[in-house]
């Protein structure tokens, strides 16, 4: 199956109740900042995320009916399949990342789109930039790479809702490196980052459960990066 089509039956959207409660992580700038949802859906969770916020929300989607709900809720929505978007490195304060799970891609090699989506956008989010991403506990170890080397003060919850159970997803939460901390991560660090990911992956079941008062608080840095073309 071609990766488009991939995409569309991984769709799995966050529950509102639990977006809710990731923003009571999240603080952001009065001056304002730009965020990307790059797999939007319906903009439901997007929108719990960021309202009553100044924000300009920029989004990708697929599918051709969610597009249209999620142009109701952000500033500039992008029909199409987020591999083929470009944008330029370090001009986003916030990714909000839930990509689509459970199926593989790659003409030469399987790779799970968990992986593929972070790996093409993580480089979007500007140094200081925070990341939200939500994938089944399980495979947070197929980002292990790039959440231990690109990223740091990292946390992560296991969603406690019926809807995010059943897909056993978590959300991890990272502020991302400047280059001159990823230049001076020594081996044993990174080693010691990745075991951590793969450990948490290994016992999601034993995260702690997203809690209705924030035990951490995310500062968004206030850069209006500019946003993407197709």
């Amino acid at each position: 199956m071609r990766l488009a089509g991939k995409q569309k039956l991984g769709y799995f959207p966050l529950p509102l109740a639990e977006a809710e409660q990731i923003r009571r992580f999240l603080q952001f700038p009065l001056s304002g900042c730009a965020a990307l949802d790059p797999c939007i859906g319906d903009g439901g969770a997007f929108k719990a995320i960021t309202e009553d916020e100044k924000v300009i929300r920029y989004s990708i989607e697929l599918d051709a009916y969610r597009v249209e709900q999620a142009r109701e809720v952000a500033h500039q929505t992008i029909q199409g399949d987020a591999m083929d978007v470009h944008c330029p490195v370090e001009s986003l304060s916030l990714l909000y990342l839930n990509p689509p799970y459970d199926f593989e891609c790659g003409q030469y090699q399987n790779r799970r789109l968990e992986q593929v989506f972070l790996e093409h956008c993580y480089r979007w989010l500007k140094p200081t930039g925070v990341l939200v991403l939500v994938v089944p506990g399980d495979r947070l170890s197929v980002c292990g790479r790039v959440l231990a080397f690109h990223f740091k003060d990292k946390r992560a919850y296991r969603l406690g809702t019926p809807e995010a159970a059943k897909y056993k997803q978590v959300v991890l939460f990272g502020t991302r490196r400047a280059r001159r901390e990823c230049n001076q991560l020594s081996d044993a660090d990174f080693s010691r980052a990745q075991h951590l990911i793969a450990e948490m992956s290994w016992k999601w079941e034993e995260l702690p459960i997203l809690p209705d008062s924030a035990d951490a608080v995310y500062s968004i840095p206030d850069w209006l990066g500019s946003f993407c073309t197709p």
